[in-house]
């Protein structure tokens, strides 16, 4: 990423979320931030070493930002809790979802993401990329252990609370994965996954996310996975899936955040430019991009040439930008993220 980028480019920077090389501001962090003006950064294991360190980085990143003149960014972690969290030691490790729902009431996992919320907020990260909505009909999906139960009411019971405690806790919390990959055998990020469930409603799946959408949830992450009696294409760039049905039957007028698009599911279909492309044409609004940052002036050239697409990208950024306005500053300092984190 050495070329100038065009203004044009630059537009629809704001619609991606994109990973970073390493732990530091970099040239690399310094373009996408600065020259693309891209509206997210995803935090990976490779970006995090000490809670000191997560807050020089994600206060660097701000302050790039703010130099360019943008709004606030969307600095994301997956911190789930089980097999899937970033952060570890001395953050406070979250057991398995489905530990939470067998062992938890809904008053403590909201306490629990509360108690999240505050320290991801800390050090600068302002948005969890959990919880997890999906039902899992048994051991064989691969979101078994990363799901709160098999129960529909249950699942949406812990998600709501884990919502509500992120909130509290000051982070954007982003429901996943739509419309559910409960009933899956395959694992998204090597294949993609087949619906099993002959219901065209899908009402077990989509219980979870009707709650939490009128309950207010401000972000909704799709799932690469194929449902036949919707469409041919997978969710995520599926207009039945975004528009049809998330948007118009469950009313859900926030932030719609892809999937990786570099997981296999899609990536064995398109490259990664091309298929932001076609998930931001079937209704995202923020396109991921986890490790190939370099693709990431591509894919905004590309975004920016689709005239067709012009509209629909206006509107995205329209709703991202009210997004990253609701954000407030982190105004932790450094000593006091090193008096918590290394207290007693």
């Amino acid at each position: 990423m050495t070329q100038a980028i065009p203004s044009r480019a630059a537009d629809c920077g704001q619609l991606l979320m994109v990973g970073l090389p390493g732990p530091a501001m970099d040239d690399a962090a310094r373009e996408l931030v600065r020259d693309l003006k891209v509206g997210g950064i995803i935090l990976f294991a490779r970006n995090l070493e000490s809670p000191e360190q997560v807050w020089q980085l994600t206060h660097d990143l701000q302050h790039a930002a703010r130099e360019a003149g943008s709004p606030p960014l969307l600095i994301a972690v997956d911190q789930e809790g089980g097999r899937v969290q970033r952060l570890k030691a001395p953050f406070t490790i979250i057991p398995p979802a489905r530990e939470l729902g067998e062992t938890a009431t809904p008053a403590e996992v909201e306490r629990l993401a509360r108690q999240v919320g505050r320290e991801l907020s800390l050090v600068g990260i302002n948005t969890n990329l959990a919880p997890v909505l999906d039902v899992p009909r048994g051991p064989d999906c691969p979101q078994w252990d990363r799901a709160y139960g098999q129960d529909p009411r249950q699942v949406a019971r812990f998600a709501l609370a884990a919502i509500q405690g992120y909130l509290a806790g000051g982070v954007i919390p982003v429901a996943k994965h739509f419309p559910g990959l409960g009933d899956t055998l395959a694992d998204s990020h090597r294949e993609l996954p087949l619906a099993q469930s002959g219901d065209p409603s899908r009402e077990t799946d989509l219980l979870p996310f009707r709650e939490a959408v009128a309950a207010g949830a401000p972000a909704v992450m799709t799932a690469h996975l194929l449902v036949p009696r919707w469409d041919s294409r997978p969710a995520t760039l599926s207009a039945a899936a975004l528009q049809g049905w998330l948007r118009q039957k469950l009313g859900f007028k926030g932030v719609i955040i892809t999937d990786d698009l570099e997981m296999g599911a899609i990536a064995a279909q398109l490259p990664v430019d091309r298929a932001a492309r076609e998930a931001l044409a079937a209704g995202a609004d923020l396109l991921l991009i986890c490790n190939d940052w370099p693709a990431a002036r591509d894919t905004a050239r590309l975004l920016s040439e689709a005239a067709p697409l012009a509209a629909r990208a206006r509107k995205s950024a329209a709703r991202l930008d009210r997004l990253r306005q609701s954000l407030l500053s982190s105004s932790s300092s450094l000593e006091e993220v090193r008096a918590y984190f290394h207290r007693g």
